[in-house]
C-alpha cells in the first residue's frame, strides 16, 4: 500500500456521524492506516466543520496511531506538501469501505495511472493516483467541484465494485443511509472458515446482535467472557440430567456459539482485533468445550445410558486439553505454513477449518432432542483424540516444532 491517504471532508453527511460504533471520520483513519498508509492528509474543502473537534475526535483513540495531517484548501503551502512519491489512497470521509479493497487497488493498477472503483452507475468512490497528481485535485475542490467531479477521477481507469468481489465500498449520501450502510459492511465479514451451520443460521442472528452491540461501550473481550459465561451457564443445566435440562443446555450452547460470532464482528467494525483477543477467544472455547463435554457425561450417566459415561467424558475433555497448545502453536505459525506451502500445511489449515467451525454444536443440540447424547460422547471422544494425534504429527512432519521455538528465541534476544 501508498505511504499516503487523503481523505476529503466536505459538505453532506456529518464526518462525525457514527456507523458501526464509529464517526466517519475515525471510520476512514482506521480504515486507511489498517490499508497500509502512514499519513492521513484530511483536507477539509468548506468552513462548515469545527477543525478543533475534528481533531478532538481522532486525538483521543489510541487506535489512531498513523500520521494526521490537517490542510484546509486555502492552505497552498501544505497542499504542496502532500506525498509526492508514492500512489496515495484518495476517497471522501463519508465512504465506508474495507481494507482490503484498498490492496484490490494495488493489484489492478499501473505504475503512474490512477485506478478508481466506481459504483454501479460510474461514480468514483475509491481511487488510487500517483502522488503528484494530488494538488490537481485540491486546485478542483478549491474551485468548488465534488471530490467525484475533479478531473484526475473521471478520467480514471475505472473498475467496477461488481469487478471486485467479496470487497465492500458505500458512500453515505444522506444520514438515513447509516443503518442500510451498517447492514451491508457487517454482511462483508464473511469468515472463511465458518461451516454451513455458521454461514446460514448463526451469522444471520449474530448480525442483528452485533448490530445492537456496536452501539454499547461493550469491547470485543468483554463479548467473549459473556459468551463463556452463557456457555458455562449451558453445563449447569446438564448437570441435573433428565430431558430438559441438558436441552437447556445445548440451546444455552448455541446462544453461546452465536455470541462467539459477535465478539470477531465487533472487533473488525471497530478496529479492535488484539493478540489478547485471539487468546481468549481460544481459551475460552476451550474451557465451554470441556466444561460442556464433562456436563453431557454427567447426563449420560445420571440418565444410565451408559455405564462408561463418566470415562467417556473425561477422555473426550483429555483430548479438548490435549488438542489446546497443538491449535495454539498450529495458529502462531499459520504464516510460515504459507510460506512453506507442503501438503502438510494444507492438511493442518483444513485440520484448523474443522475445529474453528460451530457446526458441531448443532449435533448437540439434535443429539439431546432426540435423547442419544451417549452417541455424541462416544463420536466426539473418538475424534478427539484422532485429531490431536493428527495434528501432532502433521505439525511435526512441517517442522513447526522446531520454528516456534525459533521466534520465540529472537523475542527474547
Amino acid at each position: 500500500m501508498g505511504t499516503a491517504a487523503v481523505i476529503v471532508v466536505s459538505g453532506g453527511v456529518s464526518p462525525l456521524m457514527q456507523v458501526g460504533g464509529l464517526s466517519l471520520l475515525k471510520r476512514a483513519v482506521l480504515t486507511a492506516q489498517k490499508a497500509g498508509t502512514t499519513t492521513c492528509y484530511i483536507i477539509l474543502a468548506d468552513d462548515q466543520h469545527d477543525q478543533e473537534e475534528l481533531r478532538h475526535e481522532l486525538q483521543k483513540d489510541a487506535r489512531v496511531i498513523c500520521q494526521v495531517v490537517w490542510i484546509r484548501l486555502d492552505d497552498k503551502e501544505r497542499v504542496g506538501a502532500i506525498e509526492h512519491e508514492r500512489p496515495c489512497l484518495v476517497f471522501a470521509a463519508d465512504t465506508v469501505f474495507r481494507h482490503l479493497l484498498a490492496q484490490e487497488l494495488l493489484r489492478h493498477t499501473a505504475p503512474k495511472k490512477t485506478l478508481s472503483i466506481t459504483d454501479t452507475s460510474g461514480v468514483p468512490l475509491l481511487a488510487l493516483i500517483p502522488g503528484p497528481r494530488v494538488p490537481e485535485i485540491c486546485a478542483e475542490l478549491a474551485q468548488g467541484n465534488s471530490l467525484q467531479e475533479t478531473t484526475v477521477l473521471t478520467r480514471s481507469d475505472k473498475l467496477s465494485k461488481s469487478s471486485a468481489p467479496g470487497h465492500f465500498v458505500c458512500r453515505l449520501m444522506t444520514e438515513s443511509d447509516a443503518a442500510s450502510v451498517e447492514h451491508e459492511l457487517l454482511s462483508s465479514l464473511e469468515n472463511p472458515r465458518d461451516g454451513y451451520v455458521d454461514t446460514y443460521f448463526n451469522r444471520k442472528l449474530s448480525r442483528s446482535l452485533t448490530h445492537w452491540l456496536l452501539q454499547t461501550s461493550l469491547s470485543p473481550n468483554q463479548i467473549t467472557m459473556l459468551s463463556c459465561t452463557v456457555g458455562m451457564l449451558g453445563t449447569l443445566c446438564f448437570l441435573p440430567g433428565g430431558y430438559w435440562g441438558p436441552l437447556c443446555g445445548a440451546l444455552f450452547l448455541q446462544f453461546s456459539v452465536v455470541l462467539d460470532c459477535c465478539d470477531g464482528e465487533v472487533a473488525r467494525v471497530k478496529f479492535m482485533e488484539s493478540p489478547l483477543g485471539d487468546w481468549l477467544d481460544i481459551v475460552c472455547d476451550t474451557a465451554v468445550h470441556i466444561a460442556i463435554f464433562l456436563g453431557m457425561g454427567v447426563t449420560v450417566w445420571r440418565n444410565g445410558e451408559t455405564d462408561h459415561a463418566l470415562a467417556l467424558a473425561g477422555v473426550l475433555a483429555l483430548g479438548g486439553v490435549l488438542a489446546f497448545p497443538l491449535v495454539t502453536l498450529a495458529e502462531k505459525t499459520e504464516d510460515l505454513g504459507e510460506h512453506r506451502g507442503g501438503w502438510e500445511d494444507i492438511l493442518i489449515k483444513k485440520l484448523l477449518a474443522s475445529l474453528t467451525t460451530r457446526d458441531f454444536s448443532v449435533l448437540i443440540v439434535v443429539s439431546a432432542l432426540t435423547g442419544q447424547l451417549s452417541w455424541f460422547l462416544w463420536g466426539a471422544a473418538i475424534g478427539a483424540h484422532v485429531f490431536w494425534l493428527s495434528l501432532a504429527w502433521l505439525l511435526f512432519r512441517a517442522g513447526r516444532f522446531g520454528r516456534i521455538r525459533n521466534i520465540w528465541e529472537r523475542k527474547e534476544t
